[in-house]
C-alpha cells in the first residue's frame, strides 16, 4: 500500500492488508473515534497513517454483507455516523447505488431513455424473497435524500419508494400516512386550543409536507402556526425542501403581481396582519431560507426558496407603514436566493419600486437582485421614476458596493467582462433598457439618455452611465 494517496473499495477486494485497514476504519466509525480528513479528492479518514476514502468505508460495510445477514438497525446506525462525519453529499451516491444494485437491477428494466427512465418489472420478477431489512434501509435512503439532499434529490427518493412498493412492500404507504415516526408527536400532529382552537397542523417528514388549516382569523391562531413551523425547522431534521399546504377561512394574498396564489402566499399574507407576530415571521424566514432549497409544490416560473413569502410579507408591510426594520432581511434574502432558477424576487422588487420609487431601499433591492439574477426585465416606467437628483445620487453612491454572486460570475464570464461591471450594467439595463448601453459615434455610453437629461441632472447621468 506504500505510495497510495488513499484506499478505495477495490483495494479491499484484492488486498488482505487493505481489508484490515478497512476493518479498523469501520471500528473507528462505530466507536465514534474516527476523524474526517481532507484527501486529494474528497474526504475520508486516516488509519495508522493510511488514507482511506470515506464513501469507500460505507461501500465496504454495505457490499460485503449477505442478504440474509443484513441488519437494518445496525446498518442505519453506522450510516448515520457516516452522515454526521462526512455529510450526506459525500455518502449519498454510495447509498443510491446500493438501492439500485439490490432493488432495481435484478428486478426492473428501463423501457425509457437514460435521462428519462421508465423502470418496469421484468416478467416473473417479484421481491417476496427479499429481506424486510432491504426495504427498510431503502426507505431510509429515500428519506435521507429528502431530508439532507438538494431539492432535486426528491426524484431519486420517489424512484426508490416506487421500487419498494412495486416489489411488494407497504412501507412507502405507511410512511405516506404516518411519516417516519421520528418527529415529536406534538409537531407531527398539532391541534390548537383556547384562542387558537381550530388550528390543525400535520407534518410528514417522509413526504416533506406540512398541511395547515386555520378556522379562526386571530393572532393566537397564526402564532401557533409560526411557533410550530419554527420548531420543526430549528429542532428537528425535517426536510429543508418541503411543501406548505394551507387552508384559511378567506382568501387573501400579498399585493405583488405574478406571485403564485398558493397556500404559502396566503398564510403569510394573513399572519403579517398582526405586527406582534413579525419577529416570529422573521425567525421562520431565517430558519427556512436555503439557496438550493425549494417549496416542493411550486414549479417552473413559480418555484420559490422556503421563506420567500414570509420575507415579502414583512418587507411589504413594514415599508407600507413607513418602517425599515426588515430591509436587511430582504437584502439577505435577495443575495441568498438561487437567482439562476428563481425569479419571484424580481416581482417583489418591481412592487417596491412601483410603490416607493428609487429611494435608498429601492436602489439597494434593485442592485442586490440584479447582481444575483439572470435577465431581469426593463420597465418603461423606471426612467421617469429615477429622473430626480435624490435617486440618481443614491444610485451613484452604490456603484461598486453591490455584492457579487455565482449567477453574476457565470454571466460575466460568458460575456467576457468583470463581475462587478456585469452586475452594475445589469442594473442599469433594468432601469433604462438598451439605451443604457448604446454609444454615439464618439463611443460615449448612454449618449442619448445623457443628451435628453435636464441640464441640472446631466452630470449625474454622465457619472452613472460612465
Amino acid at each position: 500500500m506504500t505510495g497510495l494517496d488513499y484506499l478505495v473499495f477495490d483495494d479491499a477486494l484484492r488486498d488482505p492488508s487493505a481489508r484490515a485497514v478497512f476493518d479498523r476504519a469501520v471500528k473507528a466509525v462505530s466507536d465514534d473515534t474516527a476523524q474526517k480528513v481532507k484527501l486529494s479528492r474528497g474526504h475520508g479518514f486516516e488509519i495508522d497513517g493510511q488514507g482511506i476514502l470515506g464513501s469507500a468505508v460505507l461501500e465496504y460495510v454495505l457490499g460485503l454483507v449477505p442478504a440474509d445477514e443484513f441488519d437494518f438497525e445496525q446498518t442505519r446506525a453506522f450510516t448515520e455516523r457516516m452522515r454526521v462525519l462526512l455529510g450526506w453529499h459525500d455518502i449519498s451516491y454510495t447509498l443510491r447505488l446500493w438501492a439500485e444494485t439490490r432493488l432495481c437491477e435484478p428486478y426492473f428494466e428501463n423501457l425509457g431513455e437514460e435521462w428519462s427512465p421508465d423502470w418496469q418489472l421484468r416478467d416473473g420478477a417479484g421481491g417476496n424473497h427479499l429481506p424486510e431489512a432491504f426495504f427498510q434501509f431503502s426507505c431510509y435512503v429515500a428519506i435521507g435524500e429528502l431530508k439532507h439532499g438538494p431539492s432535486y434529490a426528491s426524484v431519486s427518493a420517489n424512484r426508490i419508494f416506487d421500487w419498494v412498493t412495486r416489489l411488494g412492500s407497504d412501507l412507502p404507504a405507511q410512511l405516506t400516512k404516518h411519516g417516519t415516526g421520528e418527529l415529536p408527536k406534538e409537531l407531527a400532529s398539532f391541534r390548537g386550543d383556547g384562542d387558537a382552537a381550530g388550528v390543525t397542523i400535520k407534518a410528514n417528514d417522509a413526504l416533506a409536507t406540512i398541511r395547515i388549516a386555520v378556522k379562526t382569523e386571530n393572532e393566537a391562531s397564526y402564532r401557533a402556526v409560526l411557533d410550530t413551523l419554527v420548531r420543526l425547522l430549528e429542532t428537528t431534521d425535517f426536510p429543508r425542501s418541503y411543501a406548505i399546504e394551507f387552508r384559511g377561512p378567506t382568501k387573501q394574498y400579498l399585493p405583488v403581481k405574478k406571485l403564485p396564489k398558493k397556500g404559502a402566499n396566503q398564510l403569510f399574507a394573513y399572519a403579517v396582519v398582526y405586527p406582534a407576530l413579525w419577529p416570529a415571521i422573521e425567525r421562520y424566514a431565517r430558519a427556512a431560507m436555503g439557496e438550493y432549497e425549494w417549496y416542493t409544490n411550486l414549479d417552473d416560473e413559480h418555484c420559490a426558496m422556503p421563506g420567500s413569502f414570509a420575507v415579502f410579507a414583512l418587507a411589504i408591510a413594514d415599508a407600507t407603514g413607513g418602517g425599515s426594520a426588515y430591509v436587511q432581511l430582504a437584502l439577505d434574502y435577495l443575495r441568498e436566493v438561487d437567482g439562476e432558477h428563481q425569479s419571484l424576487q424580481q416581482h417583489f422588487v418591481d412592487w417596491y419600486l412601483a410603490e416607493h420609487g428609487f429611494d435608498e431601499t429601492g436602489i439597494a433591492y434593485l442592485l442586490a437582485c440584479a447582481a444575483n439574477s439572470q435577465q431581469m426585465r426593463h420597465h418603461k416606467t423606471y426612467p421617469a421614476l429615477i429622473a430626480n437628483e435624490a435617486s440618481l445620487t443614491a444610485l451613484l453612491a452604490h456603484r461598486g458596493t453591490q455584492p457579487t454572486s455565482g449567477v453574476a460570475a457565470l454571466s460575466a464570464n460568458l460575456s467576457g467582462e468583470p463581475v462587478d461591471d456585469y452586475a452594475w450594467r445589469h442594473a442599469l439595463y433594468v432601469i433604462w433598457g438598451d439605451a443604457a448601453e448604446q454609444r454615439d459615434s464618439a463611443g460615449v455610453v448612454g449618449a442619448k439618455l445623457i443628451a435628453k437629461a435636464p441640464d441640472v441632472l446631466r452630470p449625474l447621468y454622465e457619472a452613472v452611465l460612465a
